[in-house]
């Protein structure tokens, strides 16, 4: 169902130019133009370049969706080029089965680990980097032979931005917001913008905004529920209550925007996703989503499922969900079978091409849909993330 609702533009504040602390990074829609130049635009992999694949494979038999053996049966973490099989990396100590323990980045798969008081980083099944002090990642990225991480300290507060494992930024008592089980952006937590890398955290109940190694100055706003930086300057998004409703503002502290309907509902919640074709603003309560476009007069999208948004031109990308099994994939359509999406690293867009791994239940082979074309995958285990390369 959709409803018509006029969306301002958001144009805003805390301008927050400097020199990077860190050297930068060196199915179809209607209306879609995969060579416009913009400049966010172009930071997409393009449809051409290869598809990767990870997952795990368990025993056969083994129900891998209970998992009553967690960490003690044998598994191996996957890496497929397109539908072959290129890495196989046994799930044993340091490395653990568990998604969000390992992604791909330029075609090789790293995998994330914390034991005996060191926080470990492997590429391809050989570790690369050790640090002191466990710490769970929730932002990753490779940048010129560097690794980036944004790690939260285990079983506490307390988290620090690492290059190559050493802190550049620190706090002791905060939380990080974000996690790399989102499809967007694609390094979890962490994110890049003009060349800075950026990421906002929780203390004392409070939203943080960090730029490199600096703390970005946010204007007291009440109500404050997410910031990021866009195009060098900050963006807000608020969730003011009134009764038994919520009206969703995005802006700045002196003009914030309003989004109609109101949510009304006793609980709600909202947020930003952004990529290369702009931003958008999801709001929930009530078990409904919302969902709207910044860049221009849009419609508001109200679901009763859950969903992964992946934003494109011309029309999103969505995988609809209900208690943990896939509904639909738009654009395109589900395989026969019954699959569950275990993270949304699992969706990308490329260009004006969109690809999903879909993990299969009830007997149900893993199926890659891209475009609405599926390919099987017969091992028995999850697909845990997918990615374009660009090389």
């Amino acid at each position: 169902m959709r409803h018509p609702i006029i969306i301002y533009s958001i144009f805003l504040l805390c301008s927050c130019y400097r020199q990077p602390l860190l050297l930068p990074e060196g199915g179809r829609r209607a209306g879609w133009d995969s060579h416009q130049e913009h400049e966010l635009h172009r930071d997409l992999p393009s449809a051409g370049d290869s598809l990767y694949i990870s997952g795990v494979e368990y025993p056969p038999g083994y129900d891998w969706v209970r998992d009553t053996a967690h960490n003690s049966v044998n598994a191996s973490i996957l890496l497929f080029k397109g539908s072959k099989e290129i890495l196989r990396v046994p799930a044993d100590d340091p490395w653990s089965a568990d998604p969000d323990c390992h992604r791909i980045v330029g075609g090789h798969l790293y995998t994330f680990a914390h034991a005996g008081g060191y926080t470990i980083i492997g590429m391809d099944g050989a570790e690369i980097l050790r640090y002191e002090g466990e710490e769970s990642i929730r932002g990753f990225a490779v940048e010129e032979g560097r690794v980036l991480t944004l790690g939260q300290r285990t079983g506490n507060s307390g988290f620090a931005f690492r290059v190559n494992g050493k802190a550049v930024f620190y706090v002791d008592d905060g939380y990080i917001r974000g996690s790399l089980d989102c499809g967007l952006p694609r390094t979890g937590a962490l994110y890049s913008d003009k060349g800075h890398w950026c990421f906002s955290y929780t203390r004392d109940g409070r939203i943080h905004l960090v730029q490199d190694n600096r703390e970005v100055e946010l204007p007291a706003v009440s109500d404050l529920k997410d910031a990021m930086l866009r195009n060098g300057r900050a963006l807000l998004l608020c969730l003011e209550k009134s009764g038994s409703s919520y009206t969703v503002h995005a802006g700045s502290a002196s003009g914030l925007m309003h989004y109609y309907p109101p949510i009304r509902f006793s609980d709600a919640t909202c947020s930003f996703i952004a990529d290369g074709s702009g931003v958008r603003i999801l709001a929930r309560g009530g078990g409904l989503t919302y969902v709207w476009d910044t860049n221009s007069p849009s419609l508001a999208e109200v679901s009763d499922r859950s969903l992964e948004i992946y934003p494109c031109r011309g029309g999103d990308a969505f995988v609809y969900s209900s208690g943990g099994r896939v509904e639909a994939v738009v654009p395109g359509k589900l395989p026969e079978g019954s699959y569950t999406m275990v993270s949304g690293a699992c969706a990308m867009v490329a260009g004006n091409r969109f690809a999903v791994g879909l993990s299969g239940l009830d007997g149900s082979p893993n199926a890659l849909v891209v475009d609405g074309d599926a390919e099987l995958f017969n091992f028995n285990g999850p697909i845990t993330s997918i990615w374009w390369n660009n090389t």
